[in-house]
């Protein structure tokens, strides 16, 4: 019930400074597992081992906004993140089009920068999400 507690003008439950796995096993059934930002390894682990057929995310949640590695069939894992204020950026390869796609290790090290940025990480190119 997170929309009605924002409706009411309560502050967003979800917890900021952890990293988190989600998995979707079917349209109601979603786990999540938590780790602090200091489990580098466990982080590292989620997205080395992400399944599409789980529709299998990994989010790193900070106050500078939510970061997220996302898997899916129709491309290799992506790297979207949303700040506070609802804006979405979309991580490429510097300087290609968006047709190039992080690799797995480009992935990695953005995703693992999250854990100790004071904002954004430094490395791909963010561009809007429209």
């Amino acid at each position: 019930m997170g929309w009605l507690g924002r409706l009411l003008g309560r502050p967003d439950p979800a917890r900021q400074d952890v990293a988190e796995l989600l998995t979707t096993y079917s349209l109601f059934r979603t786990t999540t597992e938590t780790a602090e930002l200091g489990d580098r390894e466990t982080v590292r682990r989620w997205l080395r081992e992400l399944d599409p057929d789980l529709q299998q995310q990994v989010h790193i949640r900070r106050p500078w906004g939510v970061i997220a590695a996302v898997s899916d069939h129709r491309d290799p894992v992506g790297v979207v993140m949303q700040e506070p204020d609802g804006r979405a950026w979309g991580a490429y390869v510097p300087g290609a089009d968006r047709r190039e796609h992080l690799t797995p290790e480009q992935v990695e090290d953005v995703m693992l920068a999250a854990l100790t940025s004071t904002g954004r990480p430094d490395g791909p190119d963010w561009r809007p999400i429209a």
